[in-house]
């Protein structure tokens, strides 16, 4: 419990102005990576070795903190972001600095369970992770192999199929943690922390194109937030700066902005979004160093968009730099923790929680489930003095950008006993996933947040093409008249490609040939019913004319005519352009189209040439319907009977509610669980008293039984068993002499046979030791122990004991599943981390570690020096499983 120290320290201004920091606590470890769950609580884990020690879980109303289950590699210096049904995805991870882990890993707030998904391409170290309208997640950048190996490959998680799309031809070298944003178009938007800034599609497969130009040079450790369609960067930088930068993703032609300078320069910050829609920035550094402590800067800033201005807080007790998070609580305060080396943890309750005069807004009641472009009821007594209806996105920050937290500001219409809100418009404007609504008073003051999931919408239009997409071309100089726009019009001896299309720029996914006034291009695409609406986007450089049918319906520079020579009317650079089709007479016929372009250089000396197109049509045809899939239990877990197991889903569409159902007989007949259930996504189900190995769960639409999804697997439902697998003084074969065994010695298949053997306690230089131990001088670095032992059955729960002088690592069938006191690294010749004496830890490790049959636990203890005088090891291992039949 940390409670009791986290109370407010003594005022020594008013709380009203500068608000008022809790005192400060410590954290079990550091909270390097942070993140809100849906539950209200708040799950982080460390840093360095501290990636493969349990995660905490901290909860806000009790001050209460629980270990929770490892995944099983280190997940420090991964990305993060939710997915629309309030699980975790965590992409990448830690081998050394510079080194990454191709992992795939996500995390259920509701279970507290982590699953392996596949692999990435490569090694990540340091990528940000983006969710899409749709409820996928693109993962971009981080380190492979050796410090500057980025990984260059875009890839996009499916959640639908659990598996990865790659952007082939939007490869590209990023920096750390990239600053992405999801834009009103669908478009992501790189924000720094080069000055440099580009859009990614990532329809297809992929296509990056420019952006504006910031104008402060480099933003290293600095950062950004999006709240509406507009992005702030802030300081960064080396050294570090106060300036501020604004962007509009919404406008026509988006340019950043100077806004009002922070008062403190500063790197190594965290910017938090608040209910108000203001600003939190919080830590850093002054210093030009990397992580300059000696230059802290304490003192909170808040920036007020409405009004271009920067208010200063009390500061706080702590330096916060690299390696610090800041993260939003339902409850309007912040919680600031972490850095390198560093466990504490403060809150700052901001000044909007000091306002004299009324209590606080209080929202009784608003719908689970929001439906994007739908109005809903906000239930609340405080109808007269709601002045601003809010919602933020779930925080998963790390590294001095948050991954995941978005504000958005809803319309509302006062009503009797309460609002009648209107919804984000859409799935850009608000990613599904879930949020905290908040009501805010004319005083400013929030209420405690709410947690509703926006769902995903089915979309109206349809993507025909996108910037990636093949197209004919003919770039050989060839003057085609005007019959090239025509059905029947011979392109066999065209060649095709990838888009964008081009040269000169070194981003194209099609080199063309330089030299022609004019270069061609011919899609086709097949449409089985009227288009009712269609838009569309181009990429060109210099001039571009665009038919559909021979109609022509877009052009940009070709003020000189549509000939094949004749030049631009002027220079662009990679513009961009997005416009409504006309349809009035309309173009599009069903059946067969053909998509045609002609792209101009404005002279003969014109260095590169640009072409890539998008187009989205809406059909007469009913849009796609609605759809559910079960995302937990998918099949292998095996449930006690009476226990309670979270089931959880997600959606696209409205759904007007959701029907819950198991069978114990692999689908022959289904019981209900519930009905009419609202469209949650989670619902805590009370395990039937049955035994079953073929058990199954279906979700399905209310009032469409045909929209559904059943568990992927069958799963088991036993009472388990519980045994002491290893007690303490069991025998272990070991390793004393201060060889290096090598890099297999934690795996099944090394062969130990010619260690020794001794009965625990092992050790040396207590007294108290069951098989003494080699001493030597100066002290081992290491000493290693394994032990077989059989498993017939399930696993379904394991915990561990384990007495140890002075660092451990405990290994299960070569995977990490334990450590203490190893921050200086888990190689052979490296010592502890600190010293200790014959300390007993224990607690809850992966029970999916384990395998049907022969299993190997392999242990190693290290000194704390060359002069240390004593070594202590046992352990003790408790297995719950389900005996096989």
């Amino acid at each position: 419990m940390v409670t009791a120290s986290l109370l407010a320290r003594e005022a020594k201004a008013d709380p009203s102005l500068v608000g008022e920091w809790s005192q400060v606590a410590t954290f079990p470890i550091s909270a390097t990576h942070m993140h809100l769950l849906p539950t209200g609580k708040v799950m982080f884990y460390g840093e360095f070795e501290e990636g493969v020690k349990p995660p905490q879980l901290w909860d806000p109303a009790t001050g209460g903190l629980t270990p929770m289950p490892t995944a099983d590699y280190n997940i420090f210096c991964s990305g993060h972001s939710w997915l629309p049904d309030g699980r975790l995805l965590v992409t990448g991870g830690h081998v050394e600095s510079h080194v990454g882990l191709p992992h795939t890993s996500i995390f259920n707030p509701y279970t507290l369970k982590w699953t392996r998904g596949p692999d990435m391409n490569d090694n990540r170290w340091y990528p940000t992770s983006t969710a899409l309208q749709n409820g996928q997640v693109v993962v971009l950048s981080g380190e492979t192999h050796a410090a500057g190996s980025t990984n260059p490959l875009p890839q996009v998680w499916q959640p639908e199929s659990g598996t990865w799309r790659d952007l082939t031809t939007a490869v590209r070298d990023l920096p750390y943690y990239p600053r992405m944003f999801l834009s009103p178009t669908g478009k992501l938007f790189f924000a720094g922390p080069q000055r440099a800034s580009r859009w990614l599609d990532p329809e297809g497969t992929g296509t990056w194109y420019d952006g504006p130009r910031s104008d402060f040079n480099g933003r290293s450790y600095g950062s950004a937030v999006m709240y509406g369609s507009k992005v702030l960067i802030m300081g960064g930088g080396s050294p570090p700066t106060n300036t501020v930068e604004e962007i509009d993703l919404a406008s026509p032609t988006p340019t950043w902005r100077a806004r009002a300078p922070m008062k403190l320069a500063r790197r190594q910050i965290n910017a938090t979004l608040l209910p108000d829609g203001k600003v939190l920035v919080t830590g850093g550094s002054g210093g030009r160093d990397f992580d300059d402590d000696t230059q802290p800067v304490k003192v909170p800033e808040l920036y007020d968009p409405e009004t271009d201005t920067w208010t200063t807080f009390a500061p706080a007790s702590e330096y916060r730099g690299y390696h610090s998070t800041a993260l939003l609580l339902p409850d309007g305060r912040v919680l600031n923790a972490g850095g390198r080396k560093r466990r504490t943890v403060e809150i700052l309750s901001p000044p909007y929680l000091h306002k004299a005069g009324a209590p606080r807004p209080t929202i009784e009641s608003a719908p689970p489930a929001l439906a994007p472009g739908e109005d809903f009821f906000l239930q609340t007594p405080d109808v007269q003095r709601v002045a601003q209806v809010t919602m933020l996105a779930l925080g998963s920050v790390t590294h001095a950008f948050d991954q995941n937290q978005r504000f958005l500001r809803l319309a509302f219409t006062p009503t009797e006993g309460g609002l009648t809100v209107k919804g984000p418009g859409d799935n850009f404007q608000a990613p599904p996933g879930h949020y905290m609504l908040f009501v805010v008073d004319d005083r400013g003051v929030p209420s405690v947040g709410q947690m509703v999931r926006v769902v995903t919408a089915v979309p109206r239009a349809r993507k025909q093409i996108s910037f990636s997409s093949a197209w004919k071309y003919d770039d050989r100089g060839i003057d085609h008249g005007t019959g090239w726009h025509a059905p029947d019009f011979d392109d066999s001896g065209w060649k095709s490609g990838p888009g964008q299309l081009g040269y000169g720029d070194g981003d194209e996914g099609t080199e063309l040939r330089p030299g022609a006034p004019s270069v061609y291009f011919r899609k086709k695409i097949t449409l089985d019913s009227p288009v009712t609406a269609a838009t569309l986007e181009a990429l060109y450089d210099d001039g571009v004319a665009v038919w559909i049918n021979g109609t022509l319906v877009f052009s940009r520079e070709m003020g000189n005519g549509l000939d094949f020579g004749v030049w631009a009317t002027a220079s662009v650079t990679n513009a961009y352009a997005r416009a409504d089709v006309p349809l009035e007479p309309n173009p599009f016929r069903v059946g067969e189209n053909v998509i045609t372009a002609m792209v101009k250089q404005v002279s003969a000396s014109s260095p590169d040439l640009t072409f890539a197109l998008s187009l989205d049509v809406e059909q007469t045809t009913k849009p796609l319907l609605d759809s559910v899939m079960l995302t937990s239990p998918d099949g292998g877990e095996v449930f006690e009977p009476g226990a309670s197991v979270p089931i959880t889903w997600s959606s696209v569409g409205h759904l007007p509610g959701v029907n819950l159902e198991y069978s114990s007989d692999g689908g022959a007949t289904w019981t209900e669980i519930a009905t009419g259930l609202p469209d949650t996504g989670v619902f805590s189900w009370r395990v039937p008293n049955l035994s079953t190995s073929t058990g199954l769960l279906r979700v399905s639409r209310l009032g469409s039984p045909g929209v559904s999804d059943v568990s992927q697997r069958p799963f088991t439902v036993r009472r388990s068993q519980s045994i002491v697998a290893i007690p303490f003084h069991s025998t272990w074969r070991y390793l004393d002499s201060g060889a290096d065994p090598g890099v297999q010695w934690s795996q099944k298949v090394f062969n130990d046979t010619g260690w020794k053997s001794g009965a625990g306690q092992l050790g040396y230089g207590d007294g108290d030791e069951a098989t003494v131990l080699q001493v030597v001088s100066p002290a081992q670095t290491s000493v290693y122990f394994r032990k077989k032992l059989m498993v017939n059955g399930t696993i379904t729960d394991a915990h561990l004991n384990v007495l140890f002088d002075d660092g451990i690592v405990v290994f299960v069938n070569g995977t990490q599943v334990f450590a203490r006191n190893v921050d200086k690294g888990i190689e052979h010749d490296k010592y502890a981390s600190a010293s200790t004496e014959n300390e007993l830890a224990g607690g809850a490790i992966p029970a999916k570690v384990f395998v049907q049959g022969e299993n190997t636990v392999a242990v190693m203890v290290k000194q704390a020096g060359a002069t240390s005088p004593d070594l202590s090891f046992d352990l003790e291992l408790h297995l719950s499983f389900v005996p096989t039949e």
